[in-house]
């Protein structure tokens, strides 16, 4: 099919050299899927090179701290793909020889891996002819083939799956899964360069002058407006930070201790409750946003007096400024 050829065609001459595509490793793959989950490549790369020193392999993954994991995962964020991937490298090791699986269904089995992560490194890894369906793909399918209904609707995701599946080069999955992504990293980007595009003579979405218009916005219902309150306490050199275990955000890890208000409030902590209440936080007007999944976040910041330090102590760790 000329369309393929086309594909792999610019794909060869214009990939990115990306340091887990020098060679063709499972375990170095598997970690690359996992960290460019809600992250930009450009922000992985140095966390991703400083994390493969260290875990070169499933076994120092397995045998490693959640505690160091984490320390090394610093700066992507989402740390429950961190604590996944510490899980999927034990069960590699007890179970696989330390070994990637080449099944699909048994890929799935390992925690934080889906049918995106499992096609991916099994095409890429084995070459075995599993398609990938990512965002980027998503775009670069739906305009390909002028699919007008929003890539998140079930049946929608369905119809794109199938195109997936008989877009495949078989010879060459793993280049042609690579090459699509690729296109729809550098090129079918949402505001499309379609000049720039191989498969340009070959696209519906722009043969009736709709390439900006699909795919079809997805539009976030049901917003949770949150205001979250970081508290900054600091003692002579050290701040205090608290781990959550069962919270709703940041559970696991080391964070600024936080309250959160609004109008479906989550988990409270008396201690800070008390804080508040007894009127020792005192705002220090930086404030931001952000947005997560339906989540509209207002970010704020507060500092605590000195002298009510020695009240809340014993429930932070004193972590070296």
């Amino acid at each position: 099919m000329e369309l393929r050829k086309n594909l792999l065609s610019w794909f060869h001459k214009n990939k990115r050299e990306l340091p887990f595509r020098i060679n063709k490793n499972a375990y170095r793959i598997w970690v690359s899927e996992i960290m460019l989950q809600q992250t930009r490549v450009t922000a992985m790369l140095p966390i991703y090179e400083t994390f493969l020193k260290r875990f070169p392999d499933p076994n120092s993954l397995s045998e490693a701290s959640e505690e160091e994991v984490m320390k090394y995962w610093k700066g992507l964020g989402y740390y429950s793909r961190a604590k996944n991937l510490k899980k999927g490298a034990r069960l590699l090791v007890e179970k696989y020889q330390s070994r990637f699986p080449e099944n699909y269904e048994e890929a799935l089995l390992i925690p934080g891996v889906g049918s995106y992560t499992a096609s991916a490194v099994l095409s890429i890894a084995y070459g075995k002819p599993h398609a990938v369906l990512d965002g980027n793909v998503k775009r670069v399918l739906s305009r390909l083939f002028l699919v007008e209904s929003d890539p998140s609707l079930t049946s929608t995701n369905q119809t794109l799956a199938d195109l997936a599946k008989e877009f495949l080069t078989p010879q060459s999955p793993g280049d042609h899964n690579e090459a699509v992504m690729e296109l729809g990293a550098l090129v079918c980007v949402p505001i499309p360069n379609c000049s720039a595009c191989p498969l340009q003579n070959h696209c519906e979405a722009r043969s009736v002058g709709k390439e900006k218009e699909i795919p079809a916005s997805k539009s976030v219902e049901n917003w949770i407006d949150l205001d979250l309150n970081f508290l900054f306490l600091k003692s002579e050199d050290k701040v205090l930070l608290v781990k959550y275990t069962t919270r709703r955000f940041f559970k696991t890890i080391y964070s600024l201790p936080f309250r959160l208000e609004g109008k479906h409030p989550y988990e409270k902590d008396e201690w800070i409750e008390e804080l508040f209440e007894d009127s020792r936080i005192v705002p220090n007007f930086l404030q931001t946003k952000h947005s997560i999944t339906n989540h509209r976040i207002r970010l704020k910041f507060c500092d605590l007096y000195e002298k009510n330090i020695s009240k809340v102590e014993k429930n932070l760790k004193k972590i070296n400024t």
